[in-house]
């Protein structure tokens, strides 16, 4: 009967799993943000301003297809 040393596929893919959240974590701890802003989600600010003021992207469609019509 042969005794095998190595570690079970399990094993090796939790230990691989560990392996590369500790890399992640580093690599996110040494990118940072450097701005020292908030992380808010949407980031773009047309974005921004799309989903919090829909009046004005309202108002801005309107104008935008008024001119088209008068073509």
């Amino acid at each position: 009967m042969t005794v095998t040393t190595e570690p079970s596929l399990e094993a090796q893919c939790h230990a691989l799993r560990v392996r590369l959240q500790a890399q992640r974590r580093v690599i996110a701890s040494q990118l940072g943000d450097g701005s020292g802003a908030p992380q808010v989600f949407p980031r773009s600010m047309t974005m921004r301003v799309l989903t919090q003021r829909p009046q004005l992207m309202y108002r801005v469609l309107g104008g935008v297809l008024g001119l088209l019509r008068s073509r």
